[in-house]
């Protein structure tokens, strides 16, 4: 019972990690594409 616990937990704090540096890398890309084009 208590591994089907910290399995969800560890489930969680992978999955909240893995949007947060998607949030990053979509915004990143979005400047990336705003400075590019621009300079086009």
């Amino acid at each position: 019972m208590l591994k089907n616990i910290l399995a969800t937990i560890g489930l969680a704090v992978v999955a909240k990690a893995a949007y947060e540096h998607y949030c990053e890398y979509r915004e990143l890309k979005r400047e990336r594409e705003e400075r590019e084009g621009r300079a086009a």
